[in-house]
């Protein structure tokens, strides 16, 4: 049996159109952007979690959210990275409708920090509108969040100048019930890499309560890691993706870090100032360096009175909160 012409023609057309049209659907489901870096031996990523704007009582707000940009601006000055990434609680939830405010006074400190930044969604960084906030991360000053259209996941390219790819950076929005559901699909759907990949989110996973219980970590423990659903199974899929090491924030108390299957996990340094575990360890970031030579990833804690920490082999500080 044959066809008319005309439609052998919308035939290849259809075709045609669902072969260019898969690709970008994929695309957009797995939002990717690019930063080039001009040393690819020394990559400084600097972390900052858990700033949580407008935390506490209103009347304290002024003083705490000026103490805590303050801190961030020396934390940049000191540690000139090519890139900052703010793992999640920039503010606290959406009373009153009051979320997108806040977001907006969040954006207007990280414009000021002149320094391009990615940011990951925590669980208390509510807001009425999702897509009008994403909208406002996208557009932000020095923003390179694009995880509007793919459920607050998206991935970022550092290359060289030449255009090379180095490394591959993973933000996964972590909800409220840590990394399970969709937010596993969408590791399992990232194409794959020909280089180490970094993940950043803000609910730990379940094995870092098992790295401090087992004696593998080291480091600085102050509360129980909560991973809230998370049983475990994401790691095996990051894992699977390439992922080297992982980064998040949520515990406040907690500064430490061990391997499980030759990943990393590490908690970043709390940023706040004024939050709960205030006097247990002074408030600061996580300074990573990536050699892509040797595909290495290293980091360092660091406080804005220009302190750098990393634990010893087996150093392991239990400290308690005191206000």
């Amino acid at each position: 049996m044959t066809y008319p012409k005309t439609v052998r023609l919308m035939f290849w057309a259809l075709l045609c159109w669902i072969a260019l049209a898969a690709p970008a659907a994929f695309a957009d489901s797995h939002r990717n952007t690019r930063l080039t870096v001009s040393h690819p031996d020394s990559i400084r990523i600097l972390q900052l979690t858990d700033l949580h704007y407008f935390s506490r009582e209103p009347s304290t707000w002024d003083e705490f959210n000026a103490r805590t940009s303050q801190q961030i601006r020396k934390l940049v000055e000191l540690t000139k990275p090519d890139l900052v990434v703010i793992t999640g609680d920039v503010w606290s939830e959406n009373e009153n409708g009051s979320g997108e405010d806040q977001l907006r006074y969040a954006l207007s400190q990280f414009a000021a920090l002149e320094v391009p930044w990615a940011f990951t969604w925590g669980n208390h960084d509510q807001v009425t509108d999702r897509a009008r906030a994403d909208a406002l991360l996208e557009n932000a000053p020095g923003s390179l969040y694009r995880g509007g259209n793919s459920g607050g996941h998206y991935t970022l390219d550092l290359v060289s100048p030449s255009g090379q790819l180095l490394w591959q950076l993973l933000f996964i929005d972590t909800g409220r019930d840590g990394l399970i559901g969709e937010r596993r699909d969408w590791i399992r759907q990232l194409p794959p890499a020909d280089v180490p990949r970094v993940a950043f989110f803000h609910i730990p996973l379940k094995q870092y309560a098992q790295i401090w219980e087992d004696g593998t970590a080291s480091g600085i423990w102050g509360e129980p890691p909560c991973f809230e659903r998370e049983d475990g199974g994401a790691l095996e899929i990051l894992l699977a993706a390439g992922v080297t090491a992982c980064f998040c924030g949520h515990d406040h108390m907690n500064d430490y870090s061990g391997r499980v299957e030759g990943v990393e996990l590490v908690y970043g340094r709390v940023s706040r100032t004024g939050g709960y575990g205030r006097d247990t360890f002074e408030k600061g970031g996580k300074l990573i360096t990536l050699n892509s030579s040797r595909r290495t990833c290293s980091w360092v804690s660091v406080t804005p009175d220009g302190k750098t920490w990393h634990p010893e082999p087996g150093e392991r500080q239990v400290m308690t909160e005191t206000h």
